[in-house]
């Protein structure tokens, strides 16, 4: 996968390989080999979990978890997998043939270290090797929990000491709900510092030292910080935020791909802090000046065409000189999933193909059937039925769930179900608004009988299709989403009225297919900054499967 500076794996290898020479872009290695690389030493790091985050001081490689278990920034919001137990793993290479865990940075329960950061300081208020651990939240444990940058001492690897923490823009608590972390005095007036999903560190040209973090979609909501956060660690015991980017109430909505989200996620830091290269999802790489830290101002910026077969996903970002060129590595979330194809084959005035953007949760199937992007030219056929909104009873379910089964309006065995995303007129007697999510109606057909799943977008402020969450136990057919349009000529086309008994009146008999389609997703671009104002896109590469 084309995630940069991430090896997902339960070893250490980038702090303990020689390196040789650079190769010609045209040379390629045999099967199994890296080029310009050779293993001189391996640790499992202790065995099992994440670990797929890697910064090194001195001797001393810190590595964190890197991922949350499942895909993209909130993908462990609907994840079936626990959250893992990973501490933040400090290793010495001082013999790179035997590199050693020597200490652990503690991680709560509820919390992932998405990414690590580490440098020498000498400063009047601080002297001694530091790092700075990312933290988010994984799954509902987290919620209540303090996130935000933590700092540590790491001068002695064995005996890390707690030095202060970021305490990011507040999640607030109602104040019957507030946890421990959001309890005055000892809280910030009902807030828990929230997550951050990305952190560096610079050393300024004038000797200050800066943590620059992300929190993506922030601008968005009522925090009072964009994206990027800038936050001086001069004196680690107390950091203070200087500024952030962008201003409040930038719109995160794209026209991009199936996750249609423009959020800053990754930044890298030219040396001295000259300026900083943004990674923004759909808006592509922003270049900003912070000489000024408390106003960052745009040099450059580099967008993605507002094309929907672009997914976009800019996220993750590192520096480079290459033979006298300033570059940019932009590596794109790559396990974010892809656009499909809903295929109408009758009746002939219904006859189209159709943008179509198969739910997330279908990446967890173990038996692999549900995902059509991963078999090319694969397709479910059938007779497509509208069954409504096709809620299960949930009468527990805290986010307004449905106290009885939403009235199937025809029968799914053996078909593909047209379900809505929320209620429409043609169902009055059921409870309003969307009424559960999208995979829990999915996992209701799938017992029906139903051979695959397509959501039909009915929200007016939001038409177009993108690909829905939910929790993915026991789901093995494919669920896709199309757009309102379309959604509404199906569910009039398949149910024109209603009979006595509540179902549908026989309407057209539809016919049609979920395919494989063709997208552009999870490469990395490689991006000239000669001329920061006008940074240009110089090279992608893309791996076979993110191809199809």
């Amino acid at each position: 996968m084309p995630r940069l500076a991430i090896a997902a794996q339960t070893a250490l290898l980038a702090a303990v390989c020689a390196c040789a020479p650079a190769l010609p872009s045209s040379t390629l290695a045999p099967a199994g080999e890296a080029s310009g690389l050779r293993l001189v030493g391996w640790s499992d790091l202790g065995g099992g979990g994440l670990n797929g985050r890697v910064a090194i001081v001195g001797t001393t490689a810190v590595v964190a978890a890197g991922i949350a278990p499942a895909a993209g920034s909130y993908a462990n919001f609907y994840s079936p997998y626990p959250c893992p137990a990973v501490e933040v793993k400090l290793v010495s290479v001082a013999d790179p043939r035997e590199p050693r865990v020597v200490g652990t940075i503690p991680v709560q329960e509820g919390l992932a270290a998405l990414d690590v950061a580490a440098m020498r300081v000498e400063t009047p208020s601080f002297r001694g090797d530091l790092a700075a651990v990312a933290l988010v939240r994984c799954g509902e444990a987290g919620f209540g929990v303090d996130r935000g940058v933590v700092y540590y001492e790491i001068t002695d690897p064995r005996s890390p000491r707690l030095l202060g923490r970021y305490d990011a823009d507040a999640d607030r608590f109602p104040p019957e709900e507030r946890p421990p972390c959001a309890m005055p005095p000892e809280g910030r007036d009902a807030g828990c510092a929230a997550s951050q999903y990305a952190v560096q560190l610079v050393r300024r040209a004038d000797g200050r030292i800066l943590s620059l973090s992300a929190e993506p979609g922030a601008s968005a909501s009522n925090f009072p910080s964009g994206d990027l956060r800038i936050v001086e660690v001069t004196n680690p015991r107390n950091p203070v935020q200087l500024g952030s980017f962008p201003p409040p109430g930038r719109p995160i909505w794209s026209a991009n791909g199936c996750r249609p989200f423009s959020a800053g996620r990754g930044a890298a830091v030219a040396q001295g802090g000259e300026f900083v290269a943004l990674t923004y999802y759909d808006d592509g790489l922003f270049l900003l000046d912070i000489q000024d830290p408390a106003s960052p101002r745009v040099l450059g910026r580099l967008p993605y065409s507002a094309d929907r077969q672009i997914e976009g996903n800019a996220a993750h970002v590192a520096l480079a000189e290459v033979g006298g060129r300033r570059l940019a590595l932009v590596a794109e979330e790559d396990w974010i999933a892809p656009s499909t194809r809903l295929r109408l084959e009758a009746p002939a005035q219904l006859a189209a193909e159709l943008f179509a953007c198969q739910a997330i949760f279908t990446l967890f199937d173990p038996r692999d059937r549900a995902q059509l992007f991963r078999h090319p030219d694969s397709q479910v056929r059938g007779e497509l039925v509208y069954v409504g909104r096709g809620c299960p009873a949930a009468p527990e379910d805290p986010h307004g769930g449905t106290p009885e089964p939403d009235p199937y309006l025809a029968d799914p065995a053996g078909k593909i179900a047209l379900v809505d995303r929320t209620r429409q007129p043609r169902q009055p007697e059921i409870t309003s608004g969307a009424g559960c999510p999208v995979a829990d109606r999915a996992r209701r057909a799938q017992a029906a009988g139903a051979l695959a799943v397509v959501v039909a977008q009915t929200v007016e402020a939001a038409p177009t299709a993108f690909s829905p969450d939910g929790v993915p136990h026991d789901l093995s057919i494919p669920v896709l989403m199309i757009d309102k349009e379309p959604g509404d000529a199906l569910r009039a086309a398949l149910c024109p009225a209603f009979a006595e008994d509540g179902r549908c009146t026989p309407g057209e008999r539809v016919v049609g297919a979920l395919a494989d389609g063709r997208g552009e997703w999870g490469g990395l671009r490689i991006i000239d900054l000669g001329d920061p104002a006008a940074p240009r896109e110089v090279g992608v590469y893309r791996t076979p499967r993110s191809q199809r």
